[in-house]
């Protein structure tokens, strides 16, 4: 799928007529949040070797499809999950397959007095009066993605599934004031001792852990793990764009997704999609 992409986006580039540029162009990406890093370096690299000026706009890939499916039009679209980019590719908005482009881990954090290890995980989340946070399923694939925990767990623990998924419903709306111009909203959450748990993506945990060094974080178990995948849609012929997904399938591309704490595409043993 990755190398057909390629040469789609080779041709297309091929195909382009070459003309003087002394301008920057504008290519608009929306993104997955937890990809904020990631494009956020692309577009340093974009400026400074291809004359490339990214716009881009953050937010759950859900909620960026369904914004593109009612008529916004990045040229880039880059999500959290295949899923989406693929009802795009179905609705005949790609200009070439969807590009699976980045991989991350899904990590329990929860604060280090209280002891979580793998296995006493699922007792710890299940325990009475433990508020597990989630992403919303469908907005936001972080969700979906502990939704597939869950029913994991539920499939060895009958009735275990429905009291997590309880649990995350109830803290789905919830927020906090930020006590520092920076805070993030769930290190407002922790802080604010709101939540006891939540569920989220490998890639963010350094992050909030500096935020609240009360905090630490576990992997997934294996046999819990959803493997999140990431996937990439080309919604315009724009030739800079297409410069845009070759970088990021580049050597040098994947090696910042590997520096913001994703998994590499090609990654050895990363295969599963």
């Amino acid at each position: 799928m990755i190398r057909s992409a390629i040469v789609m986006l080779v041709g297309l580039g091929a195909s382009s007529v070459a003309l003087p540029q002394t301008r920057a162009v504008t290519v608009e990406i929306f993104s997955a949040g937890s990809l904020r890093g990631v494009v956020s370096e692309l577009a340093k690299e974009a400026a400074a070797d291809y004359n490339i000026e990214v716009e881009t706009t953050f937010g759950g890939s859900g909620s960026l499809r369904e914004r593109i499916e009612k008529g916004a039009s990045p040229d880039l679209f880059l999500s959290a999950d295949v899923n989406s980019p693929r009802k795009l590719a179905l609705a005949g908005r790609t200009f070439v397959p969807v590009i699976p482009f980045a991989r991350n881990r899904m990590c329990i954090v929860s604060r280090r007095a209280a002891g979580v290890t793998a296995a006493n995980l699922v007792d710890r989340m299940l325990a009475k009066g433990v508020r597990l946070k989630t992403s919303t399923p469908v907005a936001d694939p972080a969700g979906d993605y502990a939704w597939t925990i869950f029913d994991l767990i539920e499939a060895s623990r009958p009735g275990s599934g429905v009291i997590l998924k309880a649990k995350a419903q109830a803290t789905m709306k919830l927020a906090a004031v930020p006590t520092t111009p920076n805070q993030s909203s769930a290190a407002a959450l922790f802080a604010s001792k709101q939540i006891d748990m939540s569920i989220t993506y490998c890639s963010g945990t350094s992050a909030l852990e500096r935020e609240v060094p009360e905090l630490m974080s576990l992997v997934v178990p294996a046999q819990l793990d959803p493997h999140p995948l990431y996937g990439l849609a080309v919604l315009s012929n724009k030739p800079q764009a297409q410069k845009l997904v070759l970088f990021l399938l580049s050597e040098k591309g994947q090696a910042i997704i590997a520096s913001q704490g994703l998994v590499p595409v090609a990654k050895a043993g990363a295969t599963r999609p």
